[in-house]
Formats: C-alpha cells, structure tokens, sequence
C-alpha cells in the first residue's frame, strides 16, 4: 500500500498543495491574533529563557575544548630560602627565586586534539537541537492552550447568560405565586436551577481565569494583554481530503533526515566515534612543541644566577602502560558507539510508524469535526428559524433564548473539535518538518 501511496504523492507533488500543503491551514493563519503570541513566546517562554542559558554554558563549553589544538602558555614562580646540604662555610640560608616559564603547541596527537575540538562543536550543535525542540513544544503548547482560552472564555459567558435567564424565570415564578397563580412550593426547582447555574458559571469564570494566567505566565505576556487578543471563535477549518492526507507521505524522507532526534542521533554516533578515536590512539607518543625560560636558583636582587637557561625544540611524551585503562576505554566507547547506531536505526523506525499513525489520526479528526460541522450547520438553522418564528409572533421569546443557548453549546462544542484537529494538524506539521 505504502509504495502506491509514494506513487501517488509523487505525481501530485507538481500541485499547489504539494508545494506548501499547510499554507493557510494552522492555527495562526487562522486566528491572525496568536501569532503575537507565539512571538512574545520565542522570546519570553520560560522554557526559551532557560534554553540561552544552556546554550550559552554550550558555548563556553565549546571554547573551552578548542583549546585542545591551541598553544598554551605556562609560568611558574617560586620565592624559598635554600641552603647546600654541603655547606661547610656556615653561611646558613639564602633567599632565592626558581622561574620557569613555557609556550607549548601541540603538534602530532595522531588526531586527537583535533577530535577533543570537534567534540565541543557537536556538542553545540546538539544544544542548537535541543533548542528547536523545546521552540516546537512550546509553538504547540501555545497553538493549543490559546485556541482553549477562546473556547474557555465564551463558556463563561454563556454560563453568565444560563444564570442571567435563571434568575429571569425564577424571577417570573416568584410573581405568580405572588399573584396567586402558582403554589410556593413551585419555586424550589426554580431556586435550585439558580444555584446550579451559578455554580456552573463560577466554574467556567474560574477555568477561564485559570487558563487565563497560566497561558499568561507561560508566554511572558499580562493576563489583561492577553485576555483582549482572547476574542472570537476558533474559526471553521478547511480540512484536508483524503487524497490530500495520503500525498503527506512525499514528505517522510525529508522528514526523518530534518527530525531534530535523528539529528541527534546521528551527533551522538559522531560524539561516539570521536571517543572511540581518542581512546584507541591514547598510548601512542604525543609530539608538542615547547619554547621556555628556566632558572633554578636566582637571588632576590638578580645579581647572581645559577642555571638559569632558555630552551625551543621538541617534547615526546609516551605513555607506555597505563594498567589496561585503554583497553577499557576502547570497550566502553565502541558499545557506545554501537547503541548509538542502534538507536538511530530504532528512531527512525519509531518516526514512521509515528508518521503513519498520525496521518490515520488526522483522517479521523477530519471526519469528527466534518459530523460537528454539520450539527451546528443544523442548529443554526435551527435557531434562524426561531427567530423568524419569534418575530411572527409564532413562538415566544424563551424559545428563541433555548434555541440560541443550544447553538452557543452546539459551538463550543463544535470549536473542541476543531482545536482537536487543528492539534493533530499542527503535529503533522510538525513531525514532517513543514511547520
């Protein structure tokens, strides 16, 4: 199936669609107000903040080992009062100064150095990685708690009118029974459904205020910013057909070789090799290059000195034995090394699968939300028909009020479904590298 699948996303690939399949699709083309948001997130999440800080102890971390192949500069300074175990004239202690001072530049480690270097930098690069990541968790968090906050907010209104009209009936009750029209043991349902109501209104003010403030916290933003761009509905979506969904498949290579966790993967095998470079060369001889400045004994005022010398050339240090720590070292890194391999082939394996169980799903988030498309297409309907009937004087007014709040219900529902596949959508998105 996957290979006539891969035929057919070939052939459309010369359409629009192909060319950009999510252009006007995500959440923020659709609600024009969250991009602010999803900006003031790249810069003022938490979780952004905590990234500089990472990849800025990255950053250092990876000066720090280009100093592996960079000549180093060494001094050495000792003030001691020295007397010759052969003194015979007695003349007891004198104060003497010992210096030594040495530039060394590493020139053949068979590689090594280089190695230590180039570790630095892809650990870097994997930072960078890992930033990307968090910058995707937290689009998504965004995309999804923003699109909530909408919802959240027209819940509490609507609970507020529920109440409102309550209160109006239970209002209108208490007048018949005052009139004589009704008995008073009439009222107590109506006084029930009062406080249920506004129990359910206080609920979703408080879910709307919750919502309200973790997003706020989250993206860095005031909650009275925040709540103002909190306006309107999450509007209908424009969903993907099947034909649509399956031309995604185009997109898996591309996609595993842009996943950020393959990227990874393929760091960490490199990380791998380098240890495994290191260890395998670590008793060969090392050659450095080394001038310096030595003086074994120089009196405090300088007028006499005794050995004092300077000296360029060659040093060769060689490590002959070092109680099996190499070959330890050879074995841990080449398991290493081999897990590493294993868990890229493993992650690209998983990708696929992830791959092809996300595009199932987007597939039935598209049906869903089609059927609750159609149920508030019904209900709207619905409701224009009372209140043409309203208007003719064929129906009374609370029939208007019941149809309206059963359409303001049948929305909100309606926009659940609609973030749902909007979430799925962005993931795909996501997961094949387009978003």
């Amino acid at each position: 199936m996957r290979p006539f699948l891969l035929l057919v996303a070939c052939l459309m690939s010369t359409s629009s669609f192909a060319a950009d399949p999510f252009r006007g699709r995500l959440p923020e083309d659709l609600i024009p107000q969250m991009k602010d948001i999803i900006s003031g997130a790249m810069e003022g999440a938490e979780l952004m903040l905590l990234r500089e800080y990472s990849e800025a102890e990255s950053e250092g971390r990876r000066i720090a080992a280009r100093a592996a192949v960079m000549p180093s500069f060494r001094s050495n300074f000792a003030f001691r009062q020295e007397k010759a175990i052969d003194d015979i004239d007695g003349t007891g202690y004198e104060d003497r100064v010992v210096y030594n001072v040495t530039l060394s530049q590493p020139l053949y480690h068979w590689g090594t150095r280089r190695s230590e270097k180039e570790l630095g930098e892809l650990q870097f690069e994997m930072e960078k990685l890992n930033t990307q990541i968090v910058a995707a968790s937290v689009l998504a968090q965004v995309r999804h708690d923003f699109m909530g906050l909408i919802v959240a907010k027209q819940r509490s209104i609507r609970a507020q009118l529920d109440l409102k009209q309550a209160v109006s009936q239970r209002n209108f009750q208490q007048s018949q029974i005052e009139a004589g029209a009704a008995s008073s043991g009439s009222i107590t349902r109506f006084d029930l459904d009062v406080e249920r109501k506004e129990l359910l209104s206080l609920r979703a003010e408080s879910d709307y205020e919750l919502r309200l403030g973790e997003l706020a916290n989250y993206v860095g933003m005031s909650p009275k910013q925040l709540s103002g761009l909190a306006v309107g509905v999450v509007p209908e979506v424009d969903i993907l057909d099947q034909q649509e969904i399956e031309s995604l498949v185009a997109y898996y290579d591309q996609a595993i070789e842009e996943d950020e966790r393959i990227q990874q993967s393929e760091i960490d095998i490199e990380v791998n090799k380098r240890h495994l470079d290191i260890a395998r060369k670590a008793l060969l001889p090392k050659v450095d290059a080394q001038l310096g400045l030595s003086s074994n004994a120089l009196d405090v005022d300088g007028t006499r000195r005794e050995q004092e010398y300077s000296y360029f050339g060659l040093s060769v240090g060689w490590t002959v034995f070092d109680g099996f720590r190499k070959k330890g070292k050879t074995m841990e890194a080449l398991s290493r090394l081999s897990r590493a391999e294993r868990a890229k082939r493993l992650g690209e394996e998983r990708l696929l699968l992830s791959f092809d169980r996300l595009l199932r799903r987007l597939s039935i988030e598209g049906r869903a939300l089609a059927i609750e498309e159609r149920v508030l297409k019904s209900a709207r309907q619905e409701l224009d028909q009372v209140k043409l009937d309203v208007e003719e004087q064929r129906s009374p007014v609370s029939a208007e009020e019941k149809a309206q709040s059963d359409y303001d219900n049948t929305l909100i529902r309606t926009q659940d479904s609609r973030i749902s596949y909007l979430d799925t959508l962005s993931q795909v998105a996501n997961e094949l590298g387009l978003d």
